[in-house]
């Protein structure tokens, strides 16, 4: 019985020697060197940046809802109040879940973001505008264009901009 614990013990020994060399011969896991950012795919993030941005759009039409039917606000004002809570939730929602960004410049981030949305909104009533009043066009077709032009243009200058990382 004592052999058969020693057997035991020296082949345990074996495969413990076997795998410790094998590690020191992987070398240093940590060092001082700064690790690069791995970039995730930008075709995942656009994936994400299309299904979350539903959430701020559901924001927008909600709050929009609440506040002229419910409240009875002027429209124009809901729309206001609307389009900056579903700017709003969109920024966190980009921010923590489609970008995956970190920084301490979260204020000056929301800034830009703003900055962002009230360009693809010009950008969306230029759509309008052209596609009504010049081109004498469904006004359904040029708000799905218009709102197609600043989806787009919304995740460019948010990957690019705002949320870009730092290597």
């Amino acid at each position: 019985m004592n052999k058969k614990t020693d057997l035991e013990e020296s082949s345990l020994t074996k495969v413990i020697d076997d795998i410790s060399e094998g590690l020191n011969d992987a070398g240093t896991v940590f060092n001082s060197e700064e690790t690069p950012v791995i970039e995730e795919s930008t075709g995942k993030q656009a994936v994400r940046y299309l299904l979350w941005g539903l959430l701020s759009v559901v924001v927008n039409f909600g709050a929009f809802f609440i506040f002229y039917r419910v409240v009875h606000l002027n429209y124009q004002f809901a729309n206001i109040i609307a389009w900056f809570l579903g700017v709003q939730a969109g920024f966190w929602v980009d921010r923590v879940i489609v970008f995956r960004h970190k920084s301490n410049t979260a204020f000056r981030e929301m800034l830009a973001f703003y900055g962002t949305r009230i360009l693809t909104f010009l950008i969306e009533s230029a759509t309008l505008w052209i596609g009504i009043s010049l081109l004498s066009a469904n006004g359904t077709g040029s708000k799905i264009v218009g709102q197609l032009l600043a989806i787009i243009g919304n995740y460019v200058l948010s990957k690019f901009f705002i949320f870009k990382n730092k290597h």
